[in-house]
Protein backbone atom coordinates (compact mmCIF):
# COMPACT_ATOMS: atom_id res chain seq x y z
CA UNK A 1 0.00 0.00 0.00
CA UNK A 2 1.01 3.74 -0.88
CA UNK A 3 -0.15 6.41 1.31
CA UNK A 4 -0.32 9.93 -0.01
CA UNK A 5 -0.89 12.50 2.79
CA UNK A 6 -2.49 16.02 1.46
CA UNK A 7 -3.53 18.77 3.38
CA UNK A 8 -4.41 21.60 1.06
CA UNK A 9 -5.52 22.63 -2.43
CA UNK A 10 -2.29 22.71 -4.30
CA UNK A 11 -1.70 19.33 -2.74
CA UNK A 12 -4.85 18.31 -4.16
CA UNK A 13 -3.28 19.37 -7.63
CA UNK A 14 -0.24 17.81 -7.18
CA UNK A 15 -1.80 14.42 -5.89
CA UNK A 16 -3.82 14.14 -9.31
CA UNK A 17 -1.50 12.80 -11.95
CA UNK A 18 0.49 10.84 -9.53
CA UNK A 19 -2.41 8.77 -8.07
CA UNK A 20 -3.74 7.91 -11.39
CA UNK A 21 0.19 6.90 -13.13
CA UNK A 22 0.57 4.76 -9.65
CA UNK A 23 -3.15 3.45 -10.33
CA UNK A 24 -2.30 2.62 -14.00
CA UNK A 25 0.78 1.05 -12.81
CA UNK A 26 -1.32 -1.19 -11.12
CA UNK A 27 0.11 -0.41 -7.24
CA UNK A 28 -2.75 0.35 -4.34
CA UNK A 29 -2.82 3.60 -2.19
CA UNK A 30 -5.00 5.57 -0.27
CA UNK A 31 -5.17 8.88 1.00
CA UNK A 32 -4.90 10.49 4.05
CA UNK A 33 -6.42 14.29 4.37
CA UNK A 34 -5.10 15.65 7.48
CA UNK A 35 -7.17 18.80 7.61
CA UNK A 36 -5.00 21.40 7.63
CA UNK A 37 -7.05 23.54 5.29
CA UNK A 38 -10.84 22.61 5.41
CA UNK A 39 -13.96 24.65 3.44
CA UNK A 40 -15.96 22.66 1.06
CA UNK A 41 -15.77 25.17 -1.17
CA UNK A 42 -11.79 24.73 -1.01
CA UNK A 43 -11.49 21.10 -0.78
CA UNK A 44 -14.07 18.54 -1.91
CA UNK A 45 -14.82 19.76 -5.41
CA UNK A 46 -11.23 19.59 -6.05
CA UNK A 47 -11.01 15.27 -5.45
CA UNK A 48 -14.37 15.04 -7.60
CA UNK A 49 -12.76 17.52 -10.85
CA UNK A 50 -9.62 16.16 -10.47
CA UNK A 51 -11.21 12.44 -10.42
CA UNK A 52 -8.76 11.17 -7.47
CA UNK A 53 -11.21 9.08 -4.69
CA UNK A 54 -11.79 11.24 -1.61
CA UNK A 55 -9.40 10.66 1.53
CA UNK A 56 -10.26 7.62 3.42
CA UNK A 57 -9.54 9.39 7.04
CA UNK A 58 -9.90 13.13 7.41
CA UNK A 59 -7.58 14.14 10.70
CA UNK A 60 -9.02 17.56 11.09
CA UNK A 61 -5.68 19.06 12.14
CA UNK A 62 -6.79 22.50 11.20
CA UNK A 63 -6.58 25.72 13.43
CA UNK A 64 -4.33 27.01 15.84
CA UNK A 65 -0.43 27.74 15.53
CA UNK A 66 2.12 25.91 13.44
CA UNK A 67 3.26 24.07 16.40
CA UNK A 68 -0.51 23.08 17.42
CA UNK A 69 -1.22 22.43 13.29
CA UNK A 70 1.58 20.01 13.47
CA UNK A 71 1.47 18.32 16.11
CA UNK A 72 -2.58 17.52 15.69
CA UNK A 73 -1.27 15.85 12.49
CA UNK A 74 1.73 14.06 13.85
CA UNK A 75 -0.51 12.24 16.14
CA UNK A 76 -3.49 11.57 14.18
CA UNK A 77 -0.82 10.34 11.34
CA UNK A 78 0.73 8.22 13.72
CA UNK A 79 -2.16 6.10 14.56
CA UNK A 80 -3.50 5.67 11.01
CA UNK A 81 0.42 4.61 9.72
CA UNK A 82 0.98 2.47 12.63
CA UNK A 83 -1.97 0.66 11.99
CA UNK A 84 -1.84 0.60 7.96
CA UNK A 85 1.57 0.07 7.90
CA UNK A 86 2.22 1.44 4.22
CA UNK A 87 5.41 0.23 2.12
CA UNK A 88 5.81 3.70 1.42
CA UNK A 89 4.58 7.41 1.86
CA UNK A 90 4.29 10.40 -0.36
CA UNK A 91 4.09 14.17 0.87
CA UNK A 92 3.66 17.32 -1.45
CA UNK A 93 5.35 20.48 -1.20
CA UNK A 94 6.19 22.46 2.17
CA UNK A 95 3.18 22.60 4.28
CA UNK A 96 2.75 21.60 8.28
CA UNK A 97 1.00 18.54 6.93
CA UNK A 98 4.56 17.39 4.94
CA UNK A 99 6.42 18.37 7.93
CA UNK A 100 3.74 16.21 10.08
CA UNK A 101 4.16 13.76 7.12
CA UNK A 102 7.75 13.41 7.27
CA UNK A 103 8.62 13.37 10.66
CA UNK A 104 6.03 10.77 11.81
CA UNK A 105 6.94 8.22 9.14
CA UNK A 106 10.46 8.67 9.46
CA UNK A 107 10.73 7.91 13.34
CA UNK A 108 8.05 5.23 12.06
CA UNK A 109 10.63 3.25 9.73
CA UNK A 110 8.12 4.18 6.28
CA UNK A 111 9.92 5.28 3.11
CA UNK A 112 9.10 8.97 2.09
CA UNK A 113 9.16 10.29 -1.39
CA UNK A 114 8.92 14.44 -1.40
CA UNK A 115 6.99 15.02 -4.09
CA UNK A 116 7.88 19.18 -5.03
CA UNK A 117 11.29 19.15 -3.76
CA UNK A 118 14.13 21.60 -3.51
CA UNK A 119 12.84 24.95 -4.19
CA UNK A 120 14.51 27.33 -1.71
CA UNK A 121 14.08 30.80 -0.20
CA UNK A 122 17.58 30.86 1.50
CA UNK A 123 15.23 32.60 4.64
CA UNK A 124 15.06 30.36 6.93
CA UNK A 125 12.39 32.32 9.24
CA UNK A 126 9.87 31.34 6.67
CA UNK A 127 7.97 28.64 8.01
CA UNK A 128 7.49 27.21 4.98
CA UNK A 129 11.41 26.64 4.11
CA UNK A 130 11.95 25.12 7.52
CA UNK A 131 9.40 22.69 6.18
CA UNK A 132 11.17 22.28 3.02
CA UNK A 133 14.52 21.78 4.81
CA UNK A 134 13.44 19.00 7.44
CA UNK A 135 11.16 17.11 4.57
CA UNK A 136 13.48 16.54 2.11
CA UNK A 137 16.61 15.69 4.26
CA UNK A 138 14.17 12.80 6.07
CA UNK A 139 13.07 11.59 2.80
CA UNK A 140 13.96 8.64 0.38
CA UNK A 141 13.91 9.92 -3.04
CA UNK A 142 12.98 13.38 -3.76
CA UNK A 143 11.20 14.67 -7.33
CA UNK A 144 12.67 18.35 -8.51
CA UNK A 145 10.38 20.07 -10.31
CA UNK A 146 13.46 21.87 -11.95
CA UNK A 147 16.87 22.51 -12.49
CA UNK A 148 17.33 25.32 -9.70
CA UNK A 149 15.59 23.03 -7.34
CA UNK A 150 17.98 20.24 -7.93
CA UNK A 151 21.06 21.97 -7.67
CA UNK A 152 20.07 23.10 -4.07
CA UNK A 153 19.54 19.57 -3.36
CA UNK A 154 23.11 18.72 -4.39
CA UNK A 155 24.47 21.48 -2.11
CA UNK A 156 22.70 20.56 0.65
CA UNK A 157 24.28 16.63 0.19
CA UNK A 158 21.17 15.37 -1.57
CA UNK A 159 22.08 15.10 -4.91
CA UNK A 160 22.34 10.91 -4.70
CA UNK A 161 18.17 10.69 -3.80
CA UNK A 162 17.42 13.54 -6.19
CA UNK A 163 15.18 13.15 -9.36
CA UNK A 164 14.72 16.14 -12.05
CA UNK A 165 11.24 15.16 -12.85
CA UNK A 166 9.54 18.73 -14.37
CA UNK A 167 6.92 19.92 -12.33
CA UNK A 168 3.87 17.60 -11.43
CA UNK A 169 1.36 20.81 -11.86
CA UNK A 170 2.49 21.43 -14.97
CA UNK A 171 1.12 17.49 -15.66
CA UNK A 172 -2.45 18.69 -13.97
CA UNK A 173 -2.23 22.05 -15.95
CA UNK A 174 -2.34 21.00 -19.35
CA UNK A 175 -4.90 18.18 -18.68
CA UNK A 176 -7.18 20.47 -17.64
CA UNK A 177 -6.65 22.98 -19.72
CA UNK A 178 -7.01 20.41 -22.65
CA UNK A 179 -10.35 19.64 -21.55
CA UNK A 180 -11.48 23.46 -21.05
CA UNK A 181 -10.56 24.01 -24.78
CA UNK A 182 -12.95 21.67 -26.35
CA UNK A 183 -15.51 23.25 -23.80
CA UNK A 184 -14.69 26.91 -23.70
CA UNK A 185 -17.05 29.50 -24.58
CA UNK A 186 -16.45 32.46 -27.05
CA UNK A 187 -14.30 34.51 -25.20
CA UNK A 188 -14.13 38.59 -24.06
CA UNK A 189 -11.96 40.79 -25.63
CA UNK A 190 -10.69 42.25 -22.59
CA UNK A 191 -8.00 40.08 -20.70
CA UNK A 192 -8.27 40.89 -16.95
CA UNK A 193 -5.88 40.75 -14.21
CA UNK A 194 -6.79 37.73 -12.26
CA UNK A 195 -5.69 37.93 -8.15
CA UNK A 196 -5.46 35.51 -5.62
CA UNK A 197 -4.84 36.91 -1.92
CA UNK A 198 -4.37 34.36 0.91
CA UNK A 199 -0.92 34.37 3.09
CA UNK A 200 -1.00 35.53 6.58
CA UNK A 201 2.07 37.99 5.57
CA UNK A 202 -0.72 40.02 3.81
CA UNK A 203 -4.25 39.20 5.49
CA UNK A 204 -2.79 39.29 9.09
CA UNK A 205 -2.37 43.05 9.46
CA UNK A 206 -5.15 46.02 8.71
CA UNK A 207 -2.88 48.56 7.24
CA UNK A 208 -1.04 45.57 5.10
CA UNK A 209 -4.19 44.77 3.81
CA UNK A 210 -5.37 48.56 2.87
CA UNK A 211 -2.24 48.66 0.95
CA UNK A 212 -3.01 45.61 -1.35
CA UNK A 213 -6.66 47.07 -2.17
CA UNK A 214 -4.95 50.61 -2.68
CA UNK A 215 -2.76 49.02 -5.05
CA UNK A 216 -5.69 46.82 -6.97
CA UNK A 217 -7.44 50.29 -7.43
CA UNK A 218 -4.79 51.65 -8.86
CA UNK A 219 -4.15 48.99 -11.36
CA UNK A 220 -7.41 50.29 -13.06
CA UNK A 221 -7.76 47.05 -14.98
CA UNK A 222 -10.59 44.90 -14.44
CA UNK A 223 -9.13 42.44 -11.69
CA UNK A 224 -11.08 39.16 -10.80
CA UNK A 225 -10.62 38.12 -7.60
CA UNK A 226 -12.12 34.50 -6.19
CA UNK A 227 -11.88 35.51 -2.36
CA UNK A 228 -10.15 32.57 0.10
CA UNK A 229 -12.50 32.58 2.88
CA UNK A 230 -9.35 33.55 5.25
CA UNK A 231 -8.91 36.61 3.42
CA UNK A 232 -12.48 37.34 3.10
CA UNK A 233 -12.71 36.88 7.37
CA UNK A 234 -9.77 39.11 7.81
CA UNK A 235 -11.55 41.73 5.93
CA UNK A 236 -14.63 41.61 7.71
CA UNK A 237 -12.45 41.94 10.75
CA UNK A 238 -10.96 44.79 9.71
CA UNK A 239 -13.84 46.94 8.61
CA UNK A 240 -12.61 46.71 4.82
CA UNK A 241 -14.84 44.04 3.08
CA UNK A 242 -17.20 47.38 2.52
CA UNK A 243 -14.16 49.23 0.94
CA UNK A 244 -13.28 46.51 -1.33
CA UNK A 245 -16.75 45.60 -2.67
CA UNK A 246 -16.94 49.28 -3.34
CA UNK A 247 -13.58 49.66 -5.70
CA UNK A 248 -15.04 49.65 -9.38
CA UNK A 249 -12.77 47.93 -11.23
CA UNK A 250 -12.38 44.66 -8.54
CA UNK A 251 -14.59 42.00 -8.94
CA UNK A 252 -14.82 39.36 -5.93
CA UNK A 253 -15.88 36.00 -6.57
CA UNK A 254 -16.46 32.74 -4.88
CA UNK A 255 -13.66 30.38 -4.47
CA UNK A 256 -13.67 28.29 -8.25
CA UNK A 257 -12.60 24.64 -8.46
CA UNK A 258 -9.21 24.45 -10.36
CA UNK A 259 -10.70 23.94 -13.80
CA UNK A 260 -12.38 27.13 -13.33
CA UNK A 261 -9.18 28.69 -12.22
CA UNK A 262 -7.32 27.40 -15.11
CA UNK A 263 -9.75 28.88 -17.28
CA UNK A 264 -9.28 32.08 -15.46
CA UNK A 265 -5.61 31.96 -15.54
CA UNK A 266 -5.62 31.41 -19.57
CA UNK A 267 -7.81 34.07 -20.19
CA UNK A 268 -5.63 36.72 -17.74
CA UNK A 269 -2.91 38.96 -18.97
CA UNK A 270 -1.53 39.45 -16.00
CA UNK A 271 -1.78 37.51 -12.42
CA UNK A 272 -1.21 39.61 -8.95
CA UNK A 273 -0.80 36.98 -6.22
CA UNK A 274 1.16 35.71 -3.20
CA UNK A 275 0.72 31.99 -4.41
CA UNK A 276 4.05 30.17 -4.78
CA UNK A 277 2.04 28.07 -6.70
CA UNK A 278 0.24 30.20 -8.78
CA UNK A 279 3.09 32.53 -9.29
CA UNK A 280 4.90 29.53 -11.07
CA UNK A 281 1.68 28.54 -12.76
CA UNK A 282 1.65 31.86 -14.22
CA UNK A 283 4.34 30.97 -16.37
CA UNK A 284 2.10 27.88 -18.04
CA UNK A 285 -1.10 30.36 -18.57
CA UNK A 286 1.57 32.95 -20.29
CA UNK A 287 0.38 35.85 -18.21
CA UNK A 288 3.51 37.40 -16.43
CA UNK A 289 3.08 37.95 -12.61
CA UNK A 290 2.98 40.60 -9.97
CA UNK A 291 4.20 38.61 -6.47
CA UNK A 292 3.10 39.77 -3.00
CA UNK A 293 5.73 38.18 -0.88
CA UNK A 294 9.38 39.32 -0.11
CA UNK A 295 10.71 35.80 -1.24
CA UNK A 296 12.58 34.33 -4.52
CA UNK A 297 11.24 30.76 -4.88
CA UNK A 298 11.27 30.79 -8.46
CA UNK A 299 14.43 32.00 -9.56
CA UNK A 300 14.16 31.67 -13.21
CA UNK A 301 11.10 33.76 -13.31
CA UNK A 302 12.78 35.83 -11.23
CA UNK A 303 15.77 36.21 -13.28
CA UNK A 304 13.99 36.37 -16.58
CA UNK A 305 11.35 38.65 -14.97
CA UNK A 306 8.67 36.88 -15.58
CA UNK A 307 7.87 37.66 -12.16
CA UNK A 308 8.27 40.54 -10.25
CA UNK A 309 8.26 41.08 -6.54
CA UNK A 310 5.79 44.18 -5.34
CA UNK A 311 5.57 45.49 -1.90
CA UNK A 312 2.04 46.89 -1.49
CA UNK A 313 3.08 49.08 1.56
CA UNK A 314 5.76 51.03 -0.46
CA UNK A 315 5.30 53.55 -3.33
CA UNK A 316 8.35 53.28 -5.45
CA UNK A 317 7.83 49.42 -5.52
CA UNK A 318 4.50 49.89 -6.03
CA UNK A 319 5.20 52.44 -9.04
CA UNK A 320 7.27 49.74 -10.33
CA UNK A 321 5.14 47.08 -10.00
CA UNK A 322 2.61 49.69 -12.03
CA UNK A 323 4.70 50.34 -14.91
CA UNK A 324 5.13 46.67 -15.13
CA UNK A 325 1.39 45.89 -14.80
CA UNK A 326 0.78 48.31 -17.45
CA UNK A 327 3.48 46.88 -20.11
CA UNK A 328 1.92 43.18 -19.39
CA UNK A 329 0.60 41.53 -22.38
CA UNK A 330 -0.46 37.58 -22.91
CA UNK A 331 2.49 35.43 -24.11
CA UNK A 332 2.09 33.35 -26.80
CA UNK A 333 3.13 29.48 -25.85
CA UNK A 334 6.49 29.02 -28.19
CA UNK A 335 7.60 32.08 -26.07
CA UNK A 336 6.53 31.02 -22.48
CA UNK A 337 9.17 30.25 -19.68
CA UNK A 338 10.05 25.89 -20.06
CA UNK A 339 11.34 25.49 -17.15
CA UNK A 340 9.47 23.16 -15.17
CA UNK A 341 9.06 19.99 -17.35
CA UNK A 342 7.00 18.52 -20.50
CA UNK A 343 3.52 17.56 -18.28
CA UNK A 344 4.87 14.07 -18.01
CA UNK A 345 5.92 13.96 -14.01
CA UNK A 346 4.04 11.52 -12.67
CA UNK A 347 5.07 8.98 -15.17
CA UNK A 348 8.46 10.15 -14.45
CA UNK A 349 8.26 9.63 -10.63
CA UNK A 350 6.72 6.04 -10.74
CA UNK A 351 9.81 5.06 -12.97
CA UNK A 352 12.04 6.22 -10.12
CA UNK A 353 10.20 4.61 -7.44
CA UNK A 354 10.43 1.34 -9.58
CA UNK A 355 13.79 1.85 -10.34
CA UNK A 356 15.23 2.69 -6.42
CA UNK A 357 13.06 -0.19 -5.26
CA UNK A 358 10.45 1.88 -2.94
CA UNK A 359 7.86 0.40 -4.99
CA UNK A 360 7.33 -2.95 -7.33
Amino acid sequence: MITHIVGNRPQFIKLAPLYHAIEAAGYQQNIIHSGQHYDENMSDIFFEELGIPAPYVNLSAGGGSHAQVTAKAMIGLEEELSEKRPALVILYGDTNTTLAGAVTASKLGIPIAHVEAGPRTHIKTNPEECNRIVTDHLSDILFCPDAVSLENCKREGLGEKACLTGDIMYDTYRSIARRREKDEAVEEEEEPVLMTWHRQENTSDKERMEAVLNLVERLGSRVLCPLHPRTKKCLSRFGLLERAKAIPNLEIMEPVGYGEMVRLMNRARLILTDSGGVSKESSFAGAKCLFMLNLDIWEDLMREDWLHRVDPTDEKSVEEALAFAKKAKRVAPKDRPGYYGDGHAAEKMVRALEENGLIG
